[in-house]
């Protein structure tokens, strides 16, 4: 494992040479090396995102490498669900995946409904914004993360010269794409993002008078690498609906934002 200037706990250090010795790492090649900036971008799990995020590259598409990106949408405008389609499809295409949860609300049930497998997912709950930052750094200089969701929550706000410094360590490693989940902190993050991707809900989706899930314009802001500019519309469904039943996707209807209060009643649908 490289060694970092950063203090990570003997548990966490452990943990993540548990996923290593599965056997994930070894079959890209156990150490890190000129080959990792050749590796492809990080799928978002939703194709026509990764063509908006391909800005005109011929062929490529997806979270570039060795970058921050803003998930930039509202408490509940979709930006968790998109972060764990991202990471599931990380996944389906062997890699390894870390999820640091400032708020503590991950939810296992919620993330296996989305592809998420748990049992090749790094999952850290830090003290703060501050702690985050430095573990996404350590892991990012790793190279043996793929996908990195950093979810600050409600309440992280972090510190614009500590984000300068963790855009610097994962732009030299070229290995990881991190996420970040942040409604507090958007605009301290949305300044050294080298990718910024707004997320607004244009519909919600029902089955019936049931709820289950959202249609959300995602627009590329920007993008560093690429041309900025470009959208997608993107169906983001309720983990519980889709446990309940996985052919939503063909019965579920758009309903108009104006026609339903912008947070849905809570209807027990199953237990």
């Amino acid at each position: 494992m490289p060694r970092t200037d950063v203090a990570v706990s003997p548990s966490l250090a452990n943990a993540l040479e548990s996923l290593r010795a599965r056997g994930l790492g070894l079959r890209r090649g156990s150490e890190p090396g000129p080959l990792e900036a050749s590796r492809p971008a990080v799928p978002s799990g939703h194709a026509a995102l990764d063509a908006a995020l391909a800005g005109g590259r011929e062929g490529i598409g997806g979270w570039p490498r060795g970058a921050l990106a803003l998930l930039d949408a509202p408490s509940g405008g979709g930006a968790t669900t998109l972060a764990l389609t991202s990471v599931a499809a990380a996944q389906a295409a062997g890699g390894l995946a870390a999820w640091l949860d400032l708020d503590g609300t991950f939810d296992p049930a919620v993330a296996v409904c989305a592809g998420v497998g748990l049992e090749w997912l790094l999952v850290a709950r830090p003290h703060d914004s501050a702690e985050a930052i430095e573990l996404a750094a350590w892991l990012g200089r790793s190279s043996l993360i793929d996908a990195l969701v950093l979810d600050l929550g409600e309440r992280g706000v972090p510190d614009r010269r500590a984000v300068d410094r963790l855009g610097s360590v994962l732009a030299r490693a070229e290995a990881t794409s991190a996420l970040v989940v942040a409604p507090a902190g958007r605009v301290v993050v949305g300044a050294v993002a080298g990718v910024r991707v707004a997320l607004r809900r244009s519909a919600w989706l029902a089955a019936g008078r049931d709820l289950v899930g959202q249609r959300v314009h995602a627009v590329v802001e920007r993008h560093r690498w690429a041309l900025a500019g470009g959208s997608a519309e993107l169906d983001l469904w309720f983990g519980e609906g889709r446990r309940i039943d996985p052919q939503l996707a063909t019965a579920a209807e758009p309903r108009p934002i104006e026609s339903m209060e912008e947070r849905p009643a809570l209807r027990v649908v199953g237990a």
